[in-house]
This record gives C-alpha cells, structure tokens and sequence, in this order.
C-alpha cells in the first residue's frame, strides 16, 4: 500500500512540474485585420478625397484597419481608385471592366467589407505592419476580382485589351514580396490565381488562404501580378485581386 501510494505521489509531482513548465511558454497569438463597418451604405467603395501629389494624374494616401494593425497605401485619381487598396463591400458578379471592384465572391470571407487592389510598377500594391517589434505577416484570404475572373473565363474585360479566355498553358500569378524596413528583400511567395498548366483549369472564384509566413521577418509587403497573356504595353490581363483576413502572428 505504501508503495502505490509513494507512485502516485511520484506521478503527481511529475505532472505539477510538467504543467509549470508549458505555463512558462507563451503561445503566439494571431490577430486577424478587419474593414468591417467602415462604409456608410452598400456598394461602396473608400476613395480618398485628399493625398499628396504623385504625378499630373495620381495622388496618393494612406489608411489603417479598424485595429491600427496595418497601413495600406491608396492610390486616387479624378476618376477614381487608381491602385494599391481600397476597401469595399461591392457585390457585382457580373459586369467586366475596371470600374467594378467586386471581389467574385461577391463578399469578404468573415463580412461584407474586404480589400481590393490593383498593382502595376508605377502604382505599386503595399501593406506595412504598424507595429513590426510586435507583429509578424502570416497570411490572409486571396481570390479574382470579378474584372479579372471574366477577362480569364470569358476573355472579357470591358474593352477588348485581353487575348480572349484562357487556354491550355496559361496562368496569372500573385506574388508577395517581403521586405525589412531598410528595403532589402526577405523573400517572395507565389499564388496562383489561374492555372491552366500542366492539364489544370484553375480559375479561383472562393476564397483561399495565401501564406506569407515564409515573409514573417518582414516590415512591409509590396505585391506583383505577372501573366501568361502579354501585349505590347505589357500585362494583359487586368492587374487586380482582392484580399480579406489579413492576419498577423504577435511575436
């Protein structure tokens, strides 16, 4: 008897010191960014009204999500949203061309509110983490626009610039490319939001997660569109995609 219970006393002891020990690690906890509730009515768009002077044609501005977490850079013209993000609860499934920012899911993943961008190299897509000591990158929620989805399937894309749909062969890819607050690159990450490679006929229309925890060094991430279909004047199909559950892991 006194030999069972010196074991369980024993098996006690160890299990009180094992607890002790996972109490003294601290989890990373992530933080998800949200635009929820930022727009007045429905099929909204944000679209500045003041910024500093790019060029004859752009200015430019900043804004934060709800928390503060992140800053996206906004790009504005006389005639409207001229690249990096906006933020919208847009719902059009339908209509090609730039003017429709709807995400094809005609929604965010956790809301009616989610990010849209377009990124070309003069007006270049970036999000920066406000606090970089604190937070990491570790992903967000990615897929087509309703521009570029119907350019892709249909080869419609309100003006006749795209080659027609996809065929066999064809691809248009996003890439995050991370960089420390120097400028120096961390590291890039591909997502393919077609794919007709290899016998596939991919053309994201749900939302799908899109990891950047290869970039968690990172201060700011900048974002490319490349495509299979090029013209002349470059990229084809139209360089936009939408964004929403941008999510950070707290150091």
């Amino acid at each position: 008897m006194k030999k069972l219970t010196y074991l369980l006393m024993a098996c006690l002891c160890m299990t009180l010191w094992s607890c002790g020990e996972e109490s003294n690690e601290t989890p990373s906890m992530d933080v998800t960014t949200s635009f929820e509730g930022r727009l007045s009515g429905s099929e909204e768009s944000f679209l500045a009204t003041e910024g500093e002077e790019v060029d004859k044609f752009y200015k430019k501005t900043e804004f934060k999500d709800n928390d503060g977490l992140i800053i996206c850079n906004h790009y504005f013209a006389s005639w409207g949203f001229g690249g990096g993000f906006t933020y919208t609860n847009t719902t059009d499934t339908e209509t090609p061309g730039f003017n429709n920012l709807s995400a094809i899911t005609a929604r965010g993943k956790f809301g009616t509110t989610y990010l849209t961008s377009c990124s070309n190299s003069f007006n270049t897509a970036k999000i920066t983490i406000a606090d970089p000591a604190k937070y990491a990158f570790k992903g967000a929620w990615v897929t087509n626009t309703t521009y570029d989805y119907l350019a892709i399937k249909d080869g419609n894309d309100g003006s006749a610039t795209v080659q027609g749909p996809f065929e066999a062969g064809d691809w248009f890819k996003l890439t995050a490319v991370g960089h420390r607050a120097d400028e120096s690159e961390v590291g890039r990450v591909d997502y393919y939001l077609a794919d007709f490679r290899d016998g596939k006929q991919i053309i994201v229309n749900t939302w799908e997660w899109f990891d950047w925890s290869a970039l968690k060094d990172a201060a700011y991430i900048t974002f490319e569109l490349s495509s299979s279909d090029n013209g002349e004047y470059g990229m084809n199909t139209p360089a936009y995609f939408s964004l929403d559950g941008v999510t950070l892991t707290q150091k």
